[in-house]
Formats: structure tokens, C-alpha cells, sequence
């Protein structure tokens, strides 16, 4: 619980930094709040171990193999890297950047799906007589 309060407390202050910079120099405040972003995205992304090990666990006892856990997981991160992405984009002013990367993450996405897609075809194919 304590990690919340010090991520919330840490992102006012760099909102706060980043405002009280922005209206003397654009530029160093962009940058304060970029650097900001990383730093809480990177904090977020090691919290995440605990999650990970309960859905490997959950997926063993559901006897889910374990490339398509991977896989799903795989996806997942991209999922979260690319709105990462494109929340910095738009908070730095580039919402045409934004939408590239959006775009760029929905494909990405697409063609990480594929396996995925033919095994539950193949499946499907296997049920027809």
C-alpha cells in the first residue's frame, strides 16, 4: 500500500516540476515529465513478478502449455509498451506520433497472434468430421 502513496506523492511533484518548468522553458519541462513517465513505467514493470508467477502457476494447473502462456504474456507487454509510447507521444505535443504508434503497436499485436490464431483453427478443423 506504502508503494502507491509514493508513486502518487512522486508524480505530483514531477506534474507540479514539470508545470512550474514548462511556463519558463517548454522544453525542460516536456523532458522533467518524460523522464518522469519512464521512471514510474520502469517502477511498475518490477512490481510485476508477483502477478507473473500466479499466472504461470494458474496456467500449470489448468494445464495450459506453456508457449501460449508466453505467448499471451509476450503480447500483454507489448500491449502496455506501445500505450506507454504513445501517452509520451501525446504528452510531448505529438499526437500525429501518437497514432503512428498506436497503429505500429496494433500490428505488431496482429502478427504476434498468428500462432495463436491457426492452433485454435487447426482445433476447430480437427472437430469437423
Amino acid at each position: 500500500m506504502t508503494d502507491i502513496f509514493r508513486m502518487a506523492g512522486f508524480t505530483v511533484l514531477a506534474a507540479l516540476t514539470a508545470f512550474t518548468l514548462r511556463t519558463a522553458h517548454r522544453q525542460a519541462g516536456m523532458a522533467v515529465a518524460l523522464a518522469a513517465g519512464m521512471m514510474l513505467f520502469f517502477a511498475a514493470i518490477t512490481q510485476l513478478t508477483q502477478a507473473v508467477n500466479a499466472l504461470e502457476s494458474l496456467s500449470r494447473q489448468a494445464g495450459m502449455e506453456d508457449d501460449m502462456l508466453e505467448l499471451l504474456m509476450k503480447m500483454l507487454g507489448m500491449a502496455y509498451v506501445t500505450e506507454f509510447a504513445v501517452q509520451s507521444c501525446r504528452d510531448a505535443g505529438e499526437d500525429g506520433l501518437a497514432g503512428k504508434a498506436a497503429l505500429c503497436g496494433r500490428l505488431l499485436l496482429m502478427g504476434q497472434t498468428l500462432p495463436l490464431i491457426l492452433r485454435i483453427g487447426r482445433a476447430t478443423l480437427s472437430l469437423v468430421p
